[in-house]
């Protein structure tokens, strides 16, 4: 019985090909789709719209950095010397307001201390004694004081305001005199006899 079961399993194996050795599945060969021509088109249009719209952003960053630059391609080395030149001018522009509002608050503040403003305000050393003050600090009106204080104090006769004379009393007598007016001239004179 066993040699009956060995000589169908031998059979088998003669007939069916896949029993004793792996077939592989047969594929297709791989082709590769025709070029559409309308595809690459519609590719091309989209890529030209994309770089004209990154162009348009690049001038518009251009132009809003160099507003007075001609539309070309700027040198990058240009563009950085006119960055710095206008800082620099954003600078001087700050140290001068700066100097504006200390020079307008000495000038409020001298007539309190008892200063004559004009002077100080033409002193070189009061205002290289305020030039480093900060106008946005809280201790500003107080070093301000400070300052024309002590200029006051070095030199009272230079800086100090003179006393306010005393205010005039008693009445004006600035209107017409009294009692006949006498003609200054020979036209009055005439006129004065004739009754006109």
């Amino acid at each position: 019985m066993s040699d009956i079961h060995a000589a169908t399993a031998a059979t088998d194996t003669d007939t069916d090909p896949s029993a004793t050795e792996t077939t592989t599945p047969t594929t297709a060969p791989a082709t590769t789709p025709a070029p559409d021509p309308a595809a690459d088109q519609q590719r091309a249009t989209a890529e030209a719209e994309r770089a004209a719209q990154l162009q348009a952003a690049l001038d518009a960053v251009n132009k809003a950095l160099n507003p007075d630059g001609q539309g070309g391609e700027q040198d990058p080395a240009a563009l950085a010397a006119a960055v710095a030149e206008r800082d620099k001018q954003l600078v001087d522009a700050a140290a001068q307001l700066r100097t504006a509002q200390v020079e307008l608050a000495a000038y409020k503040a001298a007539g309190k201390q008892g200063a004559r403003a004009d002077r100080l305000l033409n002193s070189r050393s009061f205002l290289t004694a305020v030039a480093q003050l900060d106008p946005g600090s809280d201790t500003f009106t107080e070093s301000l004081k400070s300052a024309i204080t002590a200029a006051v104090d070095a030199d009272p006769e230079l800086y100090r305001a003179a006393a306010a004379a005393p205010a005039r009393g008693g009445a004006e007598f600035n209107g017409a005199p009294s009692g006949e007016r006498r003609p200054t001239t020979l036209h009055d004179a005439i006129a004065a006899r004739l009754g006109g």
